[in-house]
Formats: C-alpha cells, sequence, structure tokens
C-alpha cells in the first residue's frame, strides 16, 4: 500500500498548528511511558530480531564512537548529528540523546559509565521499539494495537506536518522517503495494517541512510 505524496502535502497544508502540537504532545507523553517498559523487554526484542538488524546495529553504534564502547556523552553528541539531518530546525530536539541519557544506568548492565556493543544494542532495540510503539499508540483510534484504515491514513499525515514544521528544505532529499511512505512491513501476513512491531521495522529502515 502506498500513499499518495499529493495527497499528504495537501493535508499537511490544510493541517492547523494545534493538530501539529497536538501530534508532539501525544507522543511525547506515550514515549516517555512506553521507554520505562520497553528498555526492560530489550533482551527479548533482540532475540525475536534473530541477527536481522544486526548490521543497521553496527553501523549505528560506529557512527557512534570509533572506541569499542559509548558513553552517555557519545550518544548524545550522535543524537545531535541525527537531528541535524532531520529536525534540523528544531536542534533540541534530539530524541535519542534524551533516550540514551533517561535509559542509560538500565543500559549500563556492569555499570561501568559505557555501553559495549552488546549493551547498545539493547539500547538500539529498546529505542526504536519503543518508537515504533508510540506511532501506533497516538494514532490507534480504536484502541486495538495496530493502525489500519483512516489510521494509517492519520498516522502517515502527521508525520508529514511534523517533518515539514520541524525540517529545512535543505534535507527535502532525505525526508522526500518518508513523505512517500509504502506500509511495506508485512509480519503479521496482513498488508492492511501496522502491528507496533511492523511500525518498529519502518522505524529502523527509514533511520538507515542517516548511519
Amino acid at each position: 500500500m502506498k500513499f499518495s505524496t499529493t495527497a499528504a502535502l495537501i493535508a499537511a497544508t490544510n493541517a492547523s498548528g494545534a493538530d501539529i502540537s497536538g501530534h508532539l504532545v501525544a507522543a511525547d507523553t506515550h514515549f516517555w511511558t512506553n521507554a520505562a517498559s520497553i528498555t526492560d523487554s530489550a533482551d527479548s526484542i533482540l532475540n525475536s530480531w534473530n541477527g536481522k538488524y544486526d548490521k543497521a546495529m553496527d553501523d549505528a553504534f560506529h557512527m557512534c564512537t570509533s572506541n569499542d564502547y559509548v558513553t552517555a556523552d557519545d550518544i548524545w553528541e550522535c543524537g545531535k548529528k541525527v537531528t541535524a539531518a532531520t529536525f534540523d530546525k528544531n536542534p533540541s530536539f534530539n530524541l535519542m540523546g534524551r533516550y540514551g541519557a533517561s535509559q542509560f544506568n538500565k543500559l549500563d548492565k556492569n555499570h561501568d559509565g559505557k555501553l559495549c556493543f552488546s549493551e547498545f544494542k539493547r539500547g538500539f532495540a529498546g529505542f526504536f521499539s519503543t518508537i515504533g510503539s508510540t506511532l501506533v499508540d497516538i494514532f490507534d483510534a480504536d484502541g486495538n494495537g495496530r493502525l489500519e484504515g483512516q489510521e494509517n491514513h492519520d498516522m502517515h499525515f502527521g508525520l508529514n506536518q511534523i517533518w515539514d514544521e520541524f525540517s529545512s528544505d535543505k534535507n527535502r532529499d532525505l525526508i522526500n522517503p518518508i513523505l512517500d511512505t509504502w506500509v511495506g512491513s508485512d509480519l503479521d501476513k496482513n498488508v492492511d495494517t501496522l502491528s507496533k512491531a511492523e511500525m518498529t521495522e519502518q522505524a529502523i529502515l527509514h533511520s538507515v541512510p542517516y548511519w
């Protein structure tokens, strides 16, 4: 299923600032609520992936450090790079850095003040699963745990509004894949719905170009 970029841009043009603010408030509330519980489940998330995103995790790790570990400061600086390539009109956004800072003590299992690659992988799983779950939560109008029908359209339009509000034209080439999103994850064999696992996969796949 593919959503029309033209339709999305028309919807974004007609959307009010209150719509955008409402999406952002909902996203922020759900994100931090989800992060607290999902990070605790990162090992089971990694097991369910069964190595599927190992290369993406390795690329992300080496974007953040040239060492065999990352610190909270490394993750913060890494998040600033990602923000500059995405939400550059809102440099304080730095969701990756904020997640790392808030969850660092949970991820740093041996409490040595840094994350080795295996600890970083847990953070990667927790971060992207939190994004995937949050995107479903804020657009899941009927509360059935997945996006379908109009909810898919609302999610797509809402993300376009946020991108257009907080990203400058210099990022347009990077943003275009988001503006013309294929709902391509089909983990549950239902092409018309998006589960939290499928939204997590979409979040990872759309982030890969930034690494």
